[in-house]
């Protein structure tokens, strides 16, 4: 054989290897019954409270949706860009759902509770359909919330501006956080709600 023709054969030879390896992979991986989330997973699975006012004049309380996937988010109403960039994406994704929306609950917890008073956060909230339920507090609360959520945040401007960590928080609906998903990872709701269906599926 030439050294060419034992080359291409060797180079054949191990694609069809890989190739092979791959395919039994993806078969096991089937039969486990694996899911390849578009989120990053949470691998500790904590179970993190969270209860603070809502802007209907009640109090959320996450331990009171069991079955439910609830969908987390900080953020503030005057940020000008990746706020209302997430919250449509999260509306997009409640779209895509269809039925399965109604064991969906999106929050937005404020991180300017001096501005996002319950009606401001409402007034705001109401851009996006579904709206998020609006979760605001005393600034204590709030801080104690976004440290336990492993949301950072700092003032900016003056005041003006908060830079703030930017991600989605899953809740499956056993309770635990199961995935996060940081902005560059919602660029299509429909991923996420196919994130979204195999959790309740899981249950």
């Amino acid at each position: 054989m030439s050294r060419p023709a034992r080359r291409a054969f060797l180079r054949a030879l191990a694609l069809g290897i890989i190739g092979g390896g791959t395919a039994l992979w993806a078969a096991a991986g089937h039969r486990a019954g694996r899911f390849a989330y578009a989120g990053t997973p949470v691998a500790a699975r904590p179970v993190i409270a969270l209860s603070l006012p809502d802007d209907r004049g009640g109090r959320f309380d996450l331990s009171r949706h069991s079955g439910q996937v609830v969908l987390v988010y900080f953020g503030y109403t005057h940020c000008p860009d990746t706020c209302p960039t997430t919250l449509g994406r999260i509306a997009d994704t409640m779209h895509d759902l269809g039925p399965d929306a109604r064991r969906v609950l999106a929050v937005f917890v404020t991180l300017d509770p001096a501005r996002d008073t319950a009606p401001v956060l409402r007034t705001y909230l109401a851009n996006f359909d579904p709206p998020p339920l609006g979760l605001t507090a005393d600034p204590a609360a709030i801080a104690s919330a976004a440290t336990d959520w492993g949301v950072a945040w700092r003032f900016a401007d003056g005041g003006r501006y908060i830079d703030h960590t930017s991600v989605v928080i899953v809740v499956g609906p056993d309770g635990h956080v199961r995935l996060r998903y940081g902005f560059s990872q919602l660029h299509d709701g429909s991923i996420l709600a196919a994130d979204i269906r195999h959790l309740l599926r899981e249950g």
